[in-house]
């Protein structure tokens, strides 16, 4: 993934993080039970309803984190080999916003449809090679470098005569 659970709470307003990620009723997650689970803290002053309300939780920022992170790939894959290993700081704030659109489903405001919009396009444009991430060296995708050998050739104006 690129961004972690900690990377989208610090980014965005973590009591909003959390409202969307708990959906329960009544919301037993505030932010900073939410902060202290992703950072894998200690939640025994919590009960233990809080405790599984939090990791419910989690489980949904981390699947929206990584569904970010394969959105992302499957724009640069035809660029870059991905995933990649070392991830400018770009790829991390278009994750956090991808991922926060994720968590507002069918229900997003205004400004997380732009930041979702605009992380898109910067996608296509890098896909498309009117952005660059910069040297990033990755390894090739697999296998390393392509090679083709060959017996020499079979048929030639040399040795066919006057067939060819």
């Amino acid at each position: 993934m690129y961004a972690t659970a900690t990377d989208i709470l610090d980014r965005f307003d973590a009591e909003e993080i959390a409202q969307r990620a708990d959906r329960a009723t009544p919301r037993l997650v505030t932010a900073d039970l939410l902060k202290l689970a992703a950072a894998a803290g200690d939640l025994s002053g919590y009960t233990v309803a809080e405790q599984a309300a939090a990791a419910a939780a989690l489980v949904l920022v981390n699947r929206a984190l990584t569904d970010a992170s394969d959105a992302i790939d499957g724009y640069l894959s035809g660029r870059y080999a991905v995933p990649l290993a070392t991830p400018p700081q770009a790829i991390g704030r278009i994750a956090c916003d991808l991922a926060r659109y994720y968590l507002f489903d069918d229900q997003a405001t205004d400004t997380v449809q732009k930041r979702y919009d605009t992380a898109v396009q910067f996608c296509r444009d890098v896909a498309a090679g009117k952005v660059s991430l910069g040297a990033i060296v990755d390894a090739p995708p697999s296998g390393g470098t392509v090679e083709m050998v060959s017996d020499g050739t079979v048929f030639g104006r040399a040795n066919s005569g006057s067939f060819i």
